[in-house]
Order: structure tokens, then C-alpha cells, then sequence
């Protein structure tokens, strides 16, 4: 008697090929894709689950490897869910970046001083008053 194979639900062999660098030896993709299909027939956006897959793996410290779950459990802790929507808040920081000019050289403009502007009249009325305060006439 042979087992009837199922189709693999939309989306799975997408996050199968995210997780299986972080998979444990016992992790295996029976149980992986019967989970997935779970979650998507109960209403799981298959991009949010290859989003929250994509993050984990990302974000995955050497010294937590060791702590990784299962992916059939991982999935039933709805941890994609939270991861998602931090994936795609990233990915949309670096499209903001690529689409920035490529170059991080700033030109420099040359700032001219400005001439302070010189009112000649005040000027003068301020020189004679200065000239009678002292005592002296001024040359007409």
C-alpha cells in the first residue's frame, strides 16, 4: 500500500527554503507542511508566515540556534504573526534607501559674507554729534 501524496499548499516550498537553513536535524517537512496547510486553511496569509520566516531567520543570533523550535511548532505559536509585519516595515526601509540617491556626498556651498550695508547718513550724523560732544567744529 502507498501513501497518497498531497499537493504542497501555496506558498510552502517558499518558506521551507527560508527555515530549512535554520532547521533542526529532527525538523522535517511532513510535519512542517501539514502544520503550514493548518494555518492556512484556518485563514493564514501564506505571505505573512514566509514574512515571519524570513525575520526569524534573519534576526537569528549564533548562540540561539541551538533554542531553535521545530518549524511545526513554531508555526503553532503563531510567532509569524508578530514577525511579519516587522519584515515588511524593513523591507520597505531598504526600498526607501535604494530608490535615495546613491551618493552620500553632500555638496558644499561656498557661503559668501554678506556686506553689512552701511546707512552713510546715520553714519555721518553720528560723527558730528561725536565732534560737538568733544569740542571740536567741524570743517565746512
Amino acid at each position: 500500500m502507498s501513501k497518497v501524496r498531497t499537493p504542497e499548499p501555496e506558498g510552502f516550498s517558499d518558506y521551507w527554503k527560508i527555515w530549512l537553513p535554520i532547521a533542526r536535524h529532527t525538523d522535517g517537512r511532513g510535519l512542517a507542511r501539514e502544520t503550514y496547510r493548518k494555518h492556512v486553511l484556518m485563514g493564514a496569509d501564506p505571505q505573512d508566515i514566509i514574512d515571519g520566516a524570513r525575520w526569524y531567520s534573519r534576526n537569528l543570533k549564533e548562540n540561539e540556534r541551538a533554542y531553535v523550535p521545530l518549524s511545526s511548532t513554531w508555526l503553532n505559536r503563531e510567532s509569524y504573526l508578530d514577525l511579519c509585519d516587522k519584515e515588511r516595515a524593513f523591507q520597505e526601509r531598504i526600498a526607501g534607501h535604494q530608490s535615495a540617491p546613491t551618493s552620500n556626498v553632500t555638496p558644499i556651498r561656498r557661503m559668501e559674507p554678506e556686506a553689512p550695508k552701511v546707512d552713510y547718513e546715520a553714519r555721518a550724523r553720528r560723527v558730528k554729534q561725536a565732534m560737538a560732544g568733544a569740542g571740536l567744529v567741524a570743517g565746512e
